[in-house]
């Protein structure tokens, strides 16, 4: 008998893992051939929004309802509620839109499968370098299919935030030797810089995004050995829009300035 988590197989579960993944590397050219020479339109919260975006997202769509049709996806540009189904893929086809526009490699593609209330698998792709970063619940992170250990990993004593926040968050992070900087414009594109070692901790303080922006990178860090460390929230949850994600030698030092964090959180 085939192994269930819920109302989907294990089958299911892998098997989409893996088209989601395929999908997303076979549109690796065109995303590629239309960044920084492509049109777009402003979304009604003023963001911009391409016909890419919206191509391999109903690309997916189509794909998955014909060969795993217990697992519906949902994406930034067709729209969901917080109100999931049991099972789901939530997607952002291009993570960092306004950089694809530019011509700045910083925009990846990015999906999280929501069971029950978990993220319980992930994929950030990264077509500039086709570079494919994958977990797992309890399998680990991997990135072109080789395991990722932040314990093994060397701090880079860099911190990533939004600009208005520097000054206060190096006081958060002064006794590590870590000084924040600007987070690039892309949010996949900084947790893969936590998972790579090129920073230490990604602060997401007043965060404005959907659970599309936030859960792939989440289970990722976790799964590689780091911390998601809630800001708004008491305990982080899929769902969560506020929190750190750090390298583990981080995360005592940021778990004990929580206070601290929430009062920049409610301060905006």
């Amino acid at each position: 008998m085939t192994a269930t988590l819920f109302d989907v197989t294990a089958d299911e579960i892998d098997g989409s893992f893996r088209l989601v993944q395929s999908t997303f590397h076979d549109n690796r050219s065109l995303i590629l051939a239309r960044a920084g020479n492509v049109t777009f339109d402003s979304k009604h919260d003023g963001s911009p929004v391409t016909d890419t975006d919206i191509e391999i997202e109903k690309a997916l769509q189509r794909i998955m309802s014909q060969q795993y049709p217990a697992i519906p996806v949902f994406g930034e540009e067709t729209g969901y509620s917080d109100d999931l189904p049991d099972a789901c893929w939530l997607v952002d086809p291009i993570d960092g839109t306004k950089s694809f526009i530019e011509g700045v490699p910083t925009f990846t593609s990015m999906a999280a499968l929501i069971v029950h209330g978990e993220t319980i698998a992930s994929v950030i792709y990264n077509p500039s370098t086709d570079e494919m970063y994958t977990a797992q619940k309890g399998q680990g992170a991997y990135k072109n299919n080789e395991r990722i250990d932040l314990n093994m990993i060397t701090q880079s004593h860099i911190g990533l935030c939004k600009p208005e926040l520097i000054e206060q968050l190096n006081r958060v992070v002064a006794s590590t030797g870590t000084q924040c900087q600007s987070a690039p414009t892309g949010g996949g594109y900084g947790f893969t810089m936590v998972l790579d070692g090129k920073a230490d901790v990604r602060f997401q303080i007043r965060g404005r995004g959907w659970i599309h922006d936030y859960a792939p990178g989440a289970l990722l860090v976790q799964e590689a050995g780091g911390a998601i460390i809630p800001v708004r929230d008491e305990v982080y949850t899929y769902s969560s829009r506020s929190f750190a994600a750090c390298h583990p030698r981080l995360a005592e030092m940021i778990w004990s300035h929580q206070e601290f964090l929430k009062t920049l959180e409610h301060s905006a």
